[in-house]
């Protein structure tokens, strides 16, 4: 990993914890310290998870299900 990666997963890890911060508070939940960074890593894990969810793409050949029918 080079200086440039190492300087881009901080800034990452930057932005998340704020944004961890800003959200706990208008949802009025507060992270004890000692969780603070488990709290990070998974959201870091769901992050990267979502990514490759909302980048795949559905081929136009694929009709979507206006009703959910098990």
């Amino acid at each position: 990993m080079d200086n440039q990666d190492c300087n881009s997963q901080f800034s990452h890890q930057k932005d998340t914890i704020e944004y961890i911060k800003i959200i706990s508070t208008l949802l009025n939940l507060p992270i004890n310290d000692e969780y603070q960074n488990g709290v990070v890593a998974n959201f870091e894990r769901i992050k990267s998870i979502a990514e490759v969810v909302n980048n795949f793409t559905v081929p136009e050949e694929i009709n979507i299900a206006p009703i959910f029918e098990p």
